[in-house]
């Protein structure tokens, strides 16, 4: 049996896609655990239990997916988090690119949010009296969680794939990866997520940055948010 050799040129794409493989399956099955939903529920009851669990999940998520495997990328490929699309610049072009989207993605989220498929799962958290305070953290908690995400998917692996084998391979792959972690939610999200992890990624390259991809993100999860706490019948801000 011949075994493939190894080269040191493999390490930090390999290095990447075992961190985004450990760190999503961490969160995953931390946040469908029967113990940590008892836990939860046990000390704060069911509706404010749910609640706490779920912002809990969003900021190790945050944790386990982007930030901590950053830290390991960058301690042990001698790089900085710039070099995988955390900086700034193309400042116009990202504008434009958010701006743009947009103004797709919140009159489709505005007229979607009303249908029943959509508000029997979002909002997430199922409290019915939201308070001022309560809006403001789990609007938080959404843009931890998902900057976490876009610091993995579109910076560490995208960034180091695309140095090893080109960009087209990369993006495919990216693709790929991102269409996989929506597996657990639902047929539409997974399909829908092909495209739209194609798009984020020509962006984030052509750019240089994870920013667009970053409020894009931010922009179709929020919005969507706002828009289900809105139209749904049993749920009202005070």
């Amino acid at each position: 049996m011949n075994v493939p050799s190894w080269d040191a040129s493999y390490l930090e794409s390999t290095l990447a896609m075992a961190l985004v493989t450990a760190g999503f399956s961490v969160y995953h099955f931390v946040s469908i655990s029967d113990k940590t939903k008892d836990r939860f529920f046990s000390k704060y009851g069911e509706e404010k239990g749910n609640t706490k669990m779920i912002h809990f999940t969003r900021y190790l998520g945050a944790m386990t997916i982007g930030i901590i495997p950053a830290i390991i990328m960058v301690l042990v490929m001698g790089k900085s988090f710039g070099d995988y699309g955390l900086k700034f610049q193309n400042g116009l072009t990202s504008l434009y690119w958010i701006l743009g989207i947009a103004c797709i993605v919140v009159p489709m989220n505005f007229f979607n949010s009303k249908k029943e498929k959509n508000l029997a799962f979002y909002p997430n958290v199922r409290e019915k009296v939201w308070s001022k305070k309560l809006v403001a953290i789990n609007a938080f908690s959404w843009c931890a969680y998902l900057f976490g995400y876009e610091f993995m998917f579109r910076g560490l692996l995208l960034f180091s794939t695309a140095a090893l084998i080109g960009d087209w391979p990369a993006i495919v792959l990216n693709a790929a990866f991102y269409a996989l972690v929506h597996v657990p939610k639902n047929l539409a999200e997974t399909v829908g997520a092909v495209p739209l992890g194609i798009l984020l990624c020509l962006i984030t390259l052509t750019t240089g940055t994870i920013w667009v991809a970053f409020f894009v993100h931010i922009t179709l999860a929020l919005s969507n948010f706002f828009f289900s706490l809105r139209h749904h019948p049993e749920m009202s801000v005070r």
